[in-house]
């Protein structure tokens, strides 16, 4: 279980709170996304579950052990992350890439055993890495980057999976079959996974749980359907441009007239 209780994130400067008093959990086999404009703090709350970043308040918890209190290695062994921003060596294939995501399983010598073996082919097999492997990573595209780094989270067993905007480089196809493939991998794992995403539409047709954030520092949880028919989906995103339709259950594009600036007269 993940329990966030009282959690407080942002910065210890001028900026401040991004987001206060957060009381939320998610249960093993959860599929939750986190949305919210740019700016809204979802990278931010990312990164302090993930123990990355100090809390400013309160806690989040992993198994009723707080996270940030956790040993670099037993939080290795437990979550993983894949953050927008992705360094490696460029002498690294992409194997190598995905078989680092066990060094927190194996002993001092580094050697992979039987089972570093199977969850490695298991996390290649489902993201369908494996026509290049034996490359370079820094010679791959971005989306091909993306997937190699969903393979190596997925070679870590972790208990929870935290990941950042991992579906970006994607085309269409691709984003659909790596979020329902990453759907899927909580259920039968009995894992918790936590995606960011701004592809709107295909996270509200396959999240359990919605964790929304708005430009005013709210926070809001429930399934799409129940946001949707709160009219926080449409507090969170609805402009000119885009307006959410309860009564489609997806996004808009406005009129031509919004779209100019001017305000509808419905």
């Amino acid at each position: 279980m993940l329990d966030l209780q009282s959690l407080t994130v942002g910065y210890r400067n001028t900026r401040g709170a991004v987001l206060s008093g957060i009381d939320v959990s998610a249960a093993p086999g959860d599929f939750v996304c986190i949305l919210g404009r740019n700016g809204s703090g979802k990278s931010t709350l990312m990164r302090t579950i993930a123990g990355l970043q100090a809390a400013l308040d309160g806690a989040a918890l992993l198994d009723g052990e707080d996270i940030a209190s956790m040993r670099p290695a037993t939080r290795a062994r437990r979550i993983a992350v894949v953050l927008t921003e992705r360094q490696f060596n460029p002498g690294l294939r992409v194997d190598d890439v995905i078989a680092l995501a066990r060094q927190p399983f194996t002993g001092w010598q580094g050697g992979l055993a039987d089972d570093d073996r199977g969850a490695i082919a298991d996390a290649v097999a489902v993201t369908g890495v494996e026509p290049f492997l034996r490359r370079f990573f820094s010679d791959l595209s971005d989306g091909e980057r993306q997937r190699v780094m969903i393979a190596r989270a997925l070679a870590q067993t972790p208990h929870l999976m935290i990941l950042d905007e991992i579906t970006a480089f994607l085309d269409l196809p691709s984003r659909v079959e790596i979020m329902a493939m990453l759907r899927d991998q909580a259920r039968e794992k009995e894992q918790i996974v936590l995606l960011s995403s701004h592809d709107l539409d295909l996270s509200l047709q396959l999240a359990d749980s919605v964790w929304l954030l708005d430009d005013a520092g709210g926070f809001s949880v429930g399934t799409p359907d129940e946001l949707s028919r709160s009219g926080a989906l449409g507090g969170a995103f609805d402009s000119g441009a885009i307006r959410f339709s309860p009564e489609r259950g997806r996004f808009e594009i406005g009129t031509a007239e919004s779209l100019a600036g001017e305000t509808p007269d419905s």
